[in-house]
This record gives structure tokens, sequence and C-alpha cells, in this order.
């Protein structure tokens, strides 16, 4: 299987993508060789088709993060180190809320969301320039749950 490796931007802010900004995950401008690094992604997904499912995982180190839902911080988006955890049912609850259903977007059919397995009613979304996993009310929530499948911002280390 092939690793598929992608930055994603907003779609109602072209100039912003997903970062992890240490630890805590939000949109913001690219400036820095660093922040190229931290807006570089695995999708552990066996495709980018819509309907494939998947998580979200940090390309460049360092590795073993992925983008989960926090449920005791009003279901804000964190990056979480999940590789080195031995206790089985903790290792499980933080994959459960770090899986995605890839979707086409309903605003725009060609660009993606990305709905909670767990919490299949909530998405990711930006709220003012941060992740959160939320249910979406159309149509002023749209926008900001739309994100567009872009090139790796990093290449070294590829």
């Amino acid at each position: 299987m092939a690793v598929l490796k992608l930055s994603l931007f907003s779609n109602d802010f072209p100039d912003f993508f997903v970062i992890d900004h240490t630890g805590l995950m939000d949109i913001a401008k690219i400036e820095t060789d660093q922040d190229r690094r931290d807006a570089t992604f695995k999708w552990t997904g066996p495709s980018l088709n819509f309907g494939t499912t998947g998580m979200l995982v940090r390309a460049v180190g360092p590795h073993g993060f992925c983008l989960r839902i926090a449920t005791f911080d009003d279901f804000r988006m964190h990056s979480k180190f999940f590789e080195g955890i031995i206790d089985p049912q903790v290792k499980a609850q933080v994959i459960e809320e770090s899986t995605f259903v890839l979707e086409a977007a309903e605003i725009d059919p060609n660009q993606a969301s990305f709905r909670s397995v767990k919490f299949p009613d909530r998405f990711i979304r930006h709220r003012n320039f941060q992740l959160f996993a939320e249910p979406i009310q159309p149509p002023q929530d749209l926008q900001s749950a739309c994100f567009r499948i872009a090139p790796p911002l990093h290449l070294e280390d590829f």
C-alpha cells in the first residue's frame, strides 16, 4: 500500500493550511520550513477516494502523532502521540477518536471533509483559526469544514 502524504488548506482561507502548533491543531499561513514540516501529514486510509476511512498522522518528525478529537477540551483537535501507548484500551480509544471518513465536502463536492467515525455527526472544521470536531450547521459552517488536498509542503525525509 502506498503512503499518501499530503497537506490540507482551508477552502475559504486558501493561504491557511492545517498545522500542528505544538499539540494543538489550527489553520495558519505557512511562513517557515518548520511550518511546512508541521503541515505535512500522511493519510492512513487505502486511498484518497471519498468513503475511505483513515487517520491523519504527522509525516515529518516527530513521528507517531495523529490528529485526535480531544473530548476533554470541548472537541478541540489535538496532536496526540499514539504509537507508543502501551495500554491496549487507551490506544484503541485514541485510534477511535482519530479515525475519520473522507467525504466530498457539501459546499464543494470536489474538495474534502473529514467526518468522525466515533462521533458521526461531527466534522473537522475551523473556528477562529482553530480546529474542532463539531456538527455542521448549513449553510454557515459548510466552508469551515471544506479542505483542499494539496501535495505535501515538506518533501525532505520521505
